[in-house]
């Protein structure tokens, strides 16, 4: 019996959990076998272009993979990524030069079965799987004399460095190299990895750019037959490494990845890392591509992060991951999880399985509904917002959706509504090439100075709020390259140090900004230090890249409180913390030994419709949610953390179905206190939420004594459930103390 199954059967919980074997769900080609988030396992290749192999001889095989390409990775429906980026290229965002292209993966299928003929002879005794002699040798077909030279030239002096930093290639290869003038550009290449050939679209002319898609495929050849199942693990690591290798030292002069730097987005990573980020792949069976760029962008800079944490990470990890590699770990994000904590061990101050649970492009679960995005840029004065709009089906199939998006414009206090001459209203599109998106960019002017703008975002029942730190950001060299906004208080003091230094940064009306590099950042790792004015501290670290980083941290609102959870004779009982603590691991917030945590909760809107989610595998605490933990002993729990401003009110969200919920005050809250928010209508009293059928009557508390009870009151450090009835989700609003 595995762990997981003697967790769930000591909680004595009726799991509804769906598949965690079998076929993937929504019978799709490949996919997801396991859909726990951040903890999928998958079945096959789920983001690789698969080539059916036809009869022997039936076809000449480039012209099947072109084939293949054509449906697969048709560039009529990579236009609307493209859009993306022209967009961008209008409203000023982007170089005039930028330009996207897609390079991937391609596997032969033969009766259902993926065609890997070099780890075939590996497993069999035929050669060692990462063995420090394995090499690429190149050949090159159909490409002119200069073109060949050139692309020779460039990979002798970036081969030395591919290799030390991605360690040697899983097999022993030889890679021809194909100009295949049935892709288009923004198509880029393909890697055949069960023929070993990489399918190069005829090249643009930009040198740079041309061997940068290159080298992107060639270490696609360096994993071969033991590529990634999840796109946001091999294209994240290909893109990344890739950066790695063409920013070193003569491989490719001039080289910028900033700008052009289509996919380059780690100077904002803490703006659009949001939920809606999360699938299993990033080319779903519908061809739908609006959210494409944004993910290609924020997997590269995630792992770049781990790169900058230590420049070995890459070749480490691939050691780790050929050593204890068998079939199928390619797409077992646990085991891939567990080799990259072996090989780098923290990442930005938190072990690597914290972290990795904050990057939400990395995880490959799939949750069902509709869904919001926003690529948010701040500008110093303005705002840039391209908003996605789209809904995941069971398999993980994206289409877009259409609406207008209202916004509201709070001030660093959320006292008032800011005007911008530039409007409230989104139009998304419902059709056409830009189907699922829409922008604006509000404008402020005379608010008072710099300050915490927060946008309020409502589209068709779906809420989101981006913080927004107006009139700090610069952008000539000299001007800010760290700036931000700092939760839970408005003023501070904000000191850093590490790889560029300063001290003494005053925060004011929630956001701060300075030049700690002299000119513009270069990737390293900096501590910041945020001290209130009632002389707490809070400290992260943080990897930054080029240019500038845009950086939110803690600074008030910090709380140190206890609370005992009696464990009774059975020990099972629904809890939850009013303030999300320091601490990130939930053993170490219980004081529960690592092996003895038993703890799960309930989410309505995973794949299959409901299911439990175990622990480590779970959300962390928060204010507002509630888990089920089942405690052999009383446990005293001394917090340290964050509480939500009591002076303002709270917003739990709910989705359709049962959900766990808790308190996010210190006091008791009743229930006839509490107010539902559907959309974009105000908030209506609980008795009114119910009479409209927005939610069941009743809150059900839980104890070991009575079994499930109405009750009145929602206390602290107790957990709930609560009944939502509407499709598209609700709100449940705690008022002000």
């Amino acid at each position: 019996m595995s762990n997981r199954t003697v967790r769930l059967a000591m909680l004595g919980l009726v799991v509804m959990a769906g598949a965690v074997a079998g076929a993937p769900v929504g019978g799709a080609p490949f996919g997801n076998i396991d859909n726990t988030p951040f903890a999928t396992r998958a079945d096959g290749p789920v983001g690789a272009i698969l080539v059916p192999e036809p009869a022997r001889g039936a076809m000449a095989p480039q012209a099947v993979v072109s084939q293949a390409a054509a449906v697969q990775h048709s560039p009529a429906l990579l236009r609307r990524a493209e859009y993306t980026m022209q967009l961008m290229q209008a409203l000023g965002l982007k170089a005039p030069d930028a330009r996207v292209s897609f390079p991937r993966t391609a596997y032969h299928i033969r009766g259902g079965q993926v065609q890997l003929p070099d780890l075939a002879r590996a497993m069999q005794g035929g050669g060692g799987l990462g063995d420090p002699d394995n090499d690429i040798e190149f050949q090159f077909q159909g490409f002119t004399e200069a073109e060949e030279a050139a692309l020779r030239g460039y990979l002798q002096g970036a081969m030395p460095k591919a290799r030390l930093i991605y360690g040697p290639p899983a097999f022993d290869l030889t890679v021809t190299v194909i100009r295949d003038d049935t892709l288009e550009e923004i198509q880029g290449g393909i890697y055949d990895a069960t023929a070993n050939e990489i399918h190069l679209a005829p090249l643009s002319g930009n040198y740079v750019e041309d061997t940068f898609i290159l080298m992107m495929l060639v270490l696609s050849a360096f994993h071969d037959d033991v590529a990634f199942f999840y796109d946001a693990w091999e294209q994240g690591f290909v893109g990344a490494a890739a950066t790695a290798v063409q920013v070193s030292a003569g491989v490719a002069p001039g080289y910028d990845p900033v700008d052009p730097g289509p996919f380059y987005c780690l100077s904002v990573y803490e703006a659009e890392n949001q939920p809606a980020l999360g699938s299993s792949t990033f080319y779903p069976a519908s061809g739908f591509s609006g959210m494409l760029v944004w993910r290609i962008a924020m997997a590269r800079a995630a792992w770049y992060k781990c790169y900058i944490e230590d420049p070995q990470f890459f070749a480490n990890f691939n050691q780790l991951y050929y050593q204890s590699f068998y079939e199928g770990m390619q797409g077992d994000v646990p085991a891939l999880k567990d080799t990259a904590t072996a090989a780098i061990g923290t990442v930005e101050g938190m072990n690597f399985y914290d972290w990795y649970e904050r990057n939400y492009v990395l995880d490959t679960s799939i949750r069902t509904g509709s869904k919001l995005y926003t690529w948010n840029i701040p500008l110093e004065r303005a705002v840039a917002l391209i908003v996605e709009h789209y809904v995941t089906d069971a398999s993980g199939n994206e289409s877009p959706r259409g609406g207008q998006a209202r916004c509201i414009y709070w001030n660093y206090s959320r006292t008032l509504s800011l005007y911008a001459e530039e409007g409230y209203v989104i139009d998304v599109a419902t059709s056409g090439v830009s189907a699922g998106e829409g922008y604006l960019i509000p404008t402020f002017y005379n608010i008072g100075g710099a300050q915490q703008v927060t946008v309020q975002m409502d589209l068709n029942g779906l809420r989101a709020e981006y913080p927004y730190p107006y009139g700090v950001r610069g952008f000539d060299p000299g001007e800010n390259d760290f700036y931000g906004g700092i939760r839970g208080g408005p003023d501070a003091t904000v000191d850093v140090t590490g790889g560029f230094e300063g001290t003494g940064i005053p925060a004011q009306r929630a956001v701060f900004g300075a030049c700690v590099s002299g000119a513009r950042l270069t990737p390293t790792q900096l501590e910041v230090t945020v001290t209130n004015p009632g002389g707490e501290t809070f400290t992260r670290r943080v990897n930054v890249g080029w240019d500038s980083y845009i950086i939110f941290l803690e600074g008030g609102g910090q709380l140190a409180a206890s609370h005992t959870f009696y464990a009774g004779s059975n020990g099972l009982q629904m809890i939850s913390l009013p303030i999300t603590p320091e601490q990130t691991d939930a053993a170490q917030v219980l004081g529960v030994a690592a092996g003895d945590l038993l703890m799960a909760r309930w989410e309505p809107g995973r794949v299959p419709q409901g299911r439990y989610e175990i622990w480590p595998d779970i959300a962390p605490f928060a204010p507002g949610r509630a888990f089920w933990v089942r405690l052999f002993s009383d446990a005293t729990v001394g917090l340290q953390g964050i509480l939500p401003d009591e002076d303002r009110s709270y917003a739990v969200p709910v989705e359709l179905g049962w959900n766990m919920v808790g308190s996010p005050r210190l006091e008791a809250v009743a229930v006839a206190d509490l107010q539902v928010e559907v959309g974009t209508e105000g908030p209506v009293s609980f008795s009114e939420a119910v009479t409209r059928g927005w939610v069941q009557a009743g809150v059900y508390s839980y104890s070991e004594q009575g079994g499930y009870v109405l009750v009145e009151t929602i206390e602290p450090f107790a957990g709930y459930w609560m009944r939502c009835l509407v499709a598209g989700g609700a709100r449940i609003i705690f008022p002000p103390i």
